[in-house]
């Protein structure tokens, strides 16, 4: 019998089958692809705190600044933290950690179904080998925004956006982050330079046809699309847990969930190594880590989709604040950067924005 049974072989999956095995947990590892990483959804843009945890050998650029453009007119933020890594390379080099520590992966193998009883999880495996059941103490759910495992735990599913992204033939040095509501009215859409390619990437309705028109002529190399999950859910139920975006642990600010589901295998895995309350430890410590940020961040989205489109309060309060959002601002906790812009203008907000922003959002 495994330890821990973890589908989804992304970083979430790998990292926390990494940490597990080296702590001497047996874990087996399933993913529906054919090769790790590939294909891949999301864009490489990351904090630097995350190269401290997976390797500068990943980097392949450091933009310094993002231009954000929006219908009031454009403004720039600047940063030493911004990287960009090679999101298959990560993908690989977690999977072959988790393997270098003894952990057992199978590619080509989906989830049918899995019960929990008498302390144990019998799950029943698919491939092309045929069926196989597998018992272990836990299943762990590292299967992305539309999770399995999640849903065969009954818990409910975060809001999910669907995002599309062309990569073009164009080399560049600056994140481009686009804020309209009447072009894309859920979310937004930017470019992030990747080596000699650029990212463009718009999510929620509308977005291929946003997407396109900033590509226009532009050579396009692959296209791929995925989904984002907006507010947390459950993370998880008696054996049964959820990690990274199985759980919504997506900033909703930004959509970005590197971080977290990083962060969310290892606090989930010290919860295992404790072994006393696992899924009473994990909620826990994980609200007292980074869980706090993605509440706040969905709170904040909320306020956004509500007063976003009034471009005349909240660019010029910006712009007039740009060397302060500069100093405060962080890929990771997107947060910091708006409460300073709020609260360093307490008497610019209108009385209905305050109260909103007193009951939905505290530091």
């Amino acid at each position: 019998m495994y330890d821990a049974l973890v589908v989804g072989a992304g970083p979430a999956g790998s990292n926390i089958s990494y940490e597990l095995s080296r702590k001497g947990f047996r874990v087996k590892i399933i993913d529906l692809k054919e090769r790790i990483g590939i294909p891949n959804h999301c864009s490489g843009l990351v904090d630097r705190r995350v190269v401290d945890m997976v390797g500068e050998d990943l980097v392949v650029g450091k933009p310094a600044s993002a231009e954000v453009t929006t219908p009031l007119g454009s403004f720039t933020l600047k940063s030493d933290r911004m990287r960009v890594i090679d999101r298959v390379a990560l993908d690989v080099k977690l999977a072959d950690m988790a393997q270098s520590e003894g952990a057992e992966l199978a590619l080509r193998t989906s989830l049918t179904e899995f019960h929990q009883s008498g302390g144990r999880t019998v799950s029943l495996l698919k491939s092309r080998k045929g069926y196989e059941k597998v018992e272990s103490r836990f299943i762990i759910g590292a299967d992305g925004p539309a999770s399995t495992v999640r849903r065969g735990l009954g818990i409910r599913s975060p809001r999910l956006l669907s995002s599309i992204q062309y990569d073009v033939a164009r080399k560049s040095e600056e994140v481009k982050i686009y804020l309209d509501r009447t072009r894309t009215p859920d979310f937004f859409s930017w470019e992030v330079p990747n080596g000699d390619e650029v990212e463009i990437g718009a999510s929620g309705a509308r977005s291929e046809e946003v997407v396109r028109g900033i590509a226009g002529s532009e050579r396009v190399i692959r296209k791929r699309g995925g989904l984002i999950p907006l507010g947390p859910t459950e993370l998880g139920k008696g054996g049964g847990f959820l990690i990274g975006d199985a759980a919504g642990l997506s900033k909703a600010t930004t959509g970005g969930g590197l971080y977290a589901a990083l962060n969310s295998g290892i606090t989930l895995s010290r919860a295992i190594e404790k072994g006393e309350d696992v899924l009473g430890d994990y909620q826990k410590n994980w609200q007292r880590s980074f869980g706090q940020e993605i509440s706040r961040d969905f709170k904040i989205r909320q306020l956004l989709d509500r007063y976003e489109k009034h471009y005349w309060l909240w660019v010029p309060m910006v712009s007039s604040s740009i060397s302060g959002v500069n100093r405060v601002g962080d890929v990771d906790y997107p947060s910091r950067a708006l409460l300073y812009i709020l609260f360093s203008f307490p008497f610019r907000i209108p009385s209905a924005l305050t109260d909103f922003i007193s009951r939905s959002v505290r530091i």
